[in-house]
């Protein structure tokens, strides 16, 4: 499997299943964020877990992909996507903003993207996140969660890969903490960063938690 970032809360997961590699793309997003989505990006399956400026520009991603932006559980070229509904502590005219937590199972391993989440998870959220192997978590603070919340998050789940999402980068427009801000407030912070991650289940650390702070 091999992961990168794209900025914000978007990845690209390229994965090798039984008949061809599959390519999945979470929450691309608009340039109006002050970043430039890739031009160049095919996909099987397409996911947005909010329907923001930062998560919806579907016409983006080539390729006529499978969108999953509703709770459920899907089968897509033998890849897995559960759609957990997490609405937001943040709300708009009095209710609470929608986001989607996805659980992706492939290669043996399971993958969590928690969307813009901006608290806590509930026991029930917590159930359906069991055995987690690699976290996308964010980390930027305002709309989503800040170093403090993604760290009791973290505890929570406890995954053994963490890569950071929604943090500071040079172009973007809001206000957002560094993935500096979030190890320091981590402390014990092992920490690798790189522009791709390639992963096998065999790989996966087994005993300390691994940060891996993918650039763009």
């Amino acid at each position: 499997m091999q992961i990168t970032w794209n900025g914000f809360s978007s990845f690209e997961i390229i994965t090798k299943t039984a008949s061809s590699d599959v390519s999945l793309v979470t929450d691309p997003y608009q340039n109006s964020t002050g970043l430039r989505f890739p031009r160049t990006l095919t996909a099987q399956l397409l996911l947005s877990s909010h329907n923001e400026e930062d998560a919806n520009n579907f016409e983006a991603v080539m390729g006529e992909p499978y969108l999953i932006n509703l709770p459920g559980e899907f089968e897509v070229k033998s890849v897995f996507v559960f759609g957990i509904s997490a609405p937001l502590k943040r709300e708009e005219a009095g209710l609470p903003v929608r986001n989607l937590i996805f659980r992706i199972e492939t290669e043996g391993m399971k993958l969590a993207h928690l969307g813009a989440l901006d608290r806590v998870l509930t026991d029930q959220e917590l159930q359906k996140l069991e055995n987690i192997d690699i976290l996308m978590v964010p980390v930027g603070g305002g709309r989503v969660m800040d170093p403090k919340i993604a760290a009791e998050v973290i505890s929570q789940i406890e995954p053994r890969v963490v890569i950071p999402m929604t943090h500071a980068l040079a172009s973007v427009k809001e206000s957002l903490g560094s993935v500096d801000d979030f190890c320091k407030t981590l402390g014990a912070c092992r920490r690798e960063d790189m522009s791709k991650y390639k992963i096998t289940r065999k790989d996966l650390p087994e005993d300390d938690m691994v940060i891996v702070a993918l650039t763009k």
